[in-house]
């Protein structure tokens, strides 16, 4: 990630701005299932492979801010939300990152199980939890 932060720098050249947008260390994805009126909570996801990626961008930021290549502007948590029709809806939406989360142990269980006796109208919400951090190339 140092590689990409520093062909960044070139390509904007000085006083150019960059914005990076990481998940968060300390939230994992959230999913619940919601109708009208109500959401109701089934967890969150893990991810083993999570830790290691996540420790490796966050050094690669500090070395580049240690190097002084950039300067903060600005940092800050987000959420995104998106919503599913279905199980297999969410399977393919978990899946589309190349190290997917997935549910701890027995909780694909309680996901099925509420799914099953869900209400009419009911809908799966997944939220995520990004850091969105803005940098102006130094000169």
């Amino acid at each position: 990630m140092v590689h990409a932060l520093e062909r960044a720098r070139r390509h904007l050249g000085p006083n150019g701005v960059l914005v990076l947008i990481q998940p968060r260390r300390a939230k994992r994805p959230f999913i619940a299932l919601t109708a009208p009126g109500q959401r109701q909570a089934v967890g969150s996801l893990i991810n083993p492979i999570f830790e290691p990626i996540i420790t490796a961008a966050e050094a690669a930021v500090h070395n580049v801010l240690d190097r002084q290549l950039v300067v903060p502007i600005g940092k800050t948590n987000q959420t995104y939300r998106v919503t599913l029709a279905n199980p297999s809806q969410l399977d393919a939406y978990l899946h589309t990152n190349t190290t997917p989360p997935r549910f701890p142990p027995g909780g694909r269980r309680r996901f099925l199980d509420l799914w099953s006796s869900r209400p009419p109208g009911a809908r799966i919400q997944v939220t995520e939890f990004m850091t969105v951090m803005a940098f102006r190339i130094a000169p």
